[in-house]
């Protein structure tokens, strides 16, 4: 949806290198697809968000990527600027909550697409 990244073949596109560095630095490389706008306001305000569309003069911004249906409208004559923000929408440190075992079987699930019989399931 629209959360995140689909991860259907995940394991045939991304070397496991590649995979591990999305994983615990998510902010290193953020797709234009998921990229968040920093809008900032005239009046000094600051919104964060992905802009979801742009229509009749407005802005729709999701500022909370957990649910992307709630939009805030920002008139466009109240922006002062627009700019990538480099910080992904995947909160860094989430890696840090799992042991290696539970590492280790997220790897083999990206990697095997959810497929418990393959080979990065064996022992």
């Amino acid at each position: 949806g629209g959360l995140g990244p689909d991860l259907t073949g995940i394991g045939n596109r991304y070397s496991l290198r590649d995979l591990l560095e999305n994983l615990i630095e998510p902010s290193k490389v953020i797709s234009d697809q998921y990229e968040s706008t920093q809008i900032d306001l005239q009046d000094g305000g600051v919104i964060v968000g992905r802009v979801m569309k742009e229509e009749n003069g407005a802005l729709m911004v999701a500022m909370n990527p957990l649910a992307p249906s709630d939009v805030v409208s920002v008139p466009v004559t109240t922006v002062a600027t627009r700019k990538p923000y480099p910080i992904s929408m995947m909160p860094p440190g989430l890696m840090n909550r799992l042991n290696e075992e539970e590492v280790l079987d997220l790897l083999a699930y990206l990697q095997s697409g959810g497929n418990p019989k393959d080979k990065a399931f064996a022992q």
